[in-house]
Formats: structure tokens, C-alpha cells, sequence
């Protein structure tokens, strides 16, 4: 073979090999599995901000003694018939499915919520007649909702919330949280609340704004 062709064929060989390697290259880019993105599990949504109600309480003679602008979201602890398992729901309270009845004296003030045959929701303040100063002391809470395995039923009778004086009434338009025990709690919004010393039935104008606890 002659120097010319020896070359030609040196040539040729080596395009070829270049060629091979190449298209090896590609397939193995190609051939390589792309990673999947990762998944997302969508946040658990709750019940959204509950519906405002406006409640009110009278006395024997027929004046209103209570009145309460609130909304309210019951947070509660039970055992799950269908997972056999401690499980927390969150439900709002719905002012359209809601009656009113309560208690007025000189000292206490009393009013309770039932929302149909699943809910009942009580609210018990004090009055301190030597300093004029009323707190929330008292929460009860009944609940027969779908899927607990029994009746829910709590209630705390040492609470300090909601202070404010007499005569004036006590609001907190952001939300609260009143922890009645490990098992149950109220969220509240809008709230706008006169137990004692009304005058009419519109709440007092002065009031006592956002104070969990107050000092004496």
C-alpha cells in the first residue's frame, strides 16, 4: 500500500473512532434518568376566621345585664372513633346556628352558647365589688361532634381573663386564645364584650382594650 493510501486509511480509521465515541457520549447523556422535582404535601387548611355574633343576656325584669360581640373558634383534643387516636379539630362557632341564654346578679354574669345538639359553650364572669374590677373566671365546654367515640365535656373554673373595670367594656379586635386546659381552648375575634354595668343595650364606648391579665 503506498504511503498515500496508508495515510487515507489512518484517516478514515480515526473519524470513525471519534464518531463511535461520540455518539456512545450522547446516548449515555440522553440515557441518563432527570431527577423527578421534589413533592410538596399541601398545608393542612383550617376553618378560616369564624363569622362575628352578637349575643346578649337580661336580668329578671328583662334589661340586658350581658352583652357580647365575638367570634369564636373551639379547639378541642378527642379520641377518633375512625382512627383510634387522640386526634385536634378546630370548628368555628356559626352565629346563624347559635341561641342565647345566660344569668345576670350582682357579682356573676353568666352566658351560655348552644350551637343545635353538638355544641355548648359557657362563660362565666366575676364581678370584685371592692375594687370594681370583673374578670373571666369560668369556661365550659360540650361538644358531641361526628366521630368521637364519646360526649367531650371540660371545663375550668380558675381562669383570669378578660379583665376590665366596671362601667366600661373590654375589646380585642386580633385574635385571642383562652386556654381552658391541655385538651381544649377558645380562639376569639372581634371581640367586644360589657358583663356588668350597661347601660341600655349598647356596649360601653370606654373600654378596656387587649389585657390578658391585669394587676389589681
Amino acid at each position: 500500500m503506498s504511503q498515500i493510501g496508508m495515510a487515507l486509511y489512518v484517516g478514515l480509521a480515526l473519524h470513525l473512532i471519534f464518531a463511535t465515541t461520540l455518539h456512545q457520549g450522547a446516548a449515555d447523556v440522553l440515557s441518563t434518568p432527570v431527577p423527578s422535582p421534589p413533592t410538596t404535601t399541601p398545608a393542612h387548611k383550617g376553618p378560616g376566621i369564624p363569622a362575628q355574633g352578637h349575643y346578649s343576656v337580661k336580668n329578671d325584669s328583662g334589661t340586658i345585664c350581658l352583652k357580647a360581640n365575638m367570634a369564636l373558634q373551639i379547639n378541642i383534643s378527642f379520641h377518633s372513633a375512625s382512627l383510634n387516636k387522640i386526634v385536634q379539630k378546630v370548628v368555628n362557632l356559626n352565629p346563624n346556628e347559635t341561641t342565647t341564654s345566660g344569668s345576670c346578679d350582682k357579682e356573676s354574669a353568666t352566658l351560655i352558647l348552644n350551637a343545635g345538639q353538638k355544641t355548648e359553650l359557657s362563660f362565666k364572669f366575676t364581678l370584685n365589688t371592692t375594687s370594681n374590677k370583673y374578670y373571666l373566671n369560668g369556661v365550659s365546654i360540650l361538644a358531641i361532634w361526628s366521630d368521637m367515640t364519646d360526649q367531650f365535656s371540660d371545663h375550668n373554673d380558675s381562669l383570669d381573663y378578660l379583665r376590665g373595670s366596671l362601667g366600661f367594656s373590654y375589646m380585642c379586635r386580633s385574635e385571642q386564645t383562652l386556654v381552658v386546659s391541655q385538651n381544649s381552648s377558645l380562639n376569639t375575634f372581634l371581640l367586644h364584650v360589657q358583663p356588668f354595668g350597661l347601660s341600655g343595650d349598647t356596649l360601653d364606648l370606654h373600654w378596656n382594650a387587649c389585657w390578658m391579665k391585669m394587676t389589681w
